[in-house]
C-alpha cells in the first residue's frame, strides 16, 4: 500500500507542475549597479553602416553607437569616439548626461553573429561604465553609471525602412 501511495503522489507531483514563462521580445535590459533595469521603449537605426541603437523609460535613456558596425563583432568603449554608450537622466527638470568616449569611461558592445540575428532586428550584450559629461551635473551618490550584464534582444531596425520589392507576375 505505501509504494502505491508513493507512486500516485510522484505522479500528481508531476501532473501539478506548470512552468509560467515570460517572453520579453524584444528586449533592452541590464543591471544598472545593482538594480535590474528594463527599457520600456526602444529602437535601432543604420545610417550610413552606423548603427544607434536607444532603450528608455520615461525618465532614462541608454544609447550604443557604432560606426561602421559589422554583426558577430565586439566593439570596445571608452578608447575612442567611434563606439560610444550614453546614459541620461531627466529629475527635477535637470538632465543628467553619462558617456564613455576617447578617454572615459570604459566597456564593449557585442552584436551576435549574423546567423543568430533576425532579419530587421539587432541583437547582442553590452557593459557600459560612464562618467558624467558635465562634472557640475551629477546624480547624488553616483560619480559614475554602471549598466552590465546589458542585452538587447531583437530590437526593430526602423531606419532604414526596409522596403519589398513586388514580385512582378511571369507571363
Amino acid at each position: 500500500m505505501k509504494k502505491y501511495f508513493l507512486f500516485a503522489l510522484m505522479a500528481f507531483s508531476l501532473v501539478s507542475c506548470e512552468e509560467e514563462l515570460t517572453i520579453n521580445n524584444p528586449t533592452f535590459e541590464a543591471m544598472n549597479s545593482y538594480d535590474f533595469w528594463r527599457a520600456t521603449k526602444m529602437t535601432a537605426n543604420v545610417d550610413n553602416g552606423n548603427l544607434v541603437i536607444v532603450g528608455a523609460t520615461d525618465s532614462e535613456n541608454v544609447t550604443l553607437f557604432i560606426q561602421n558596425y559589422e554583426s558577430g563583432k565586439e566593439y570596445e568603449l571608452g578608447t575612442t569616439n567611434y563606439h560610444v554608450a550614453t546614459y541620461s537622466k531627466i529629475e527635477k527638470d535637470t538632465v543628467y548626461l553619462y558617456s564613455t568616449s576617447s578617454s572615459t569611461g570604459k566597456g564593449y558592445i557585442k552584436l551576435d553573429a549574423p546567423e543568430k540575428q533576425q532579419d530587421g532586428t539587432i541583437s547582442g550584450t553590452f557593459y557600459a561604465e560612464m562618467v558624467p559629461v558635465d562634472p557640475t551635473l551629477v546624480l547624488p551618490n553616483t560619480p559614475l553609471v554602471n549598466f552590465n550584464k546589458g542585452v538587447f534582444f531583437r530590437i526593430p531596425i526602423v531606419y532604414p525602412p526596409i522596403v519589398e520589392t513586388p514580385e512582378t507576375p511571369n507571363p
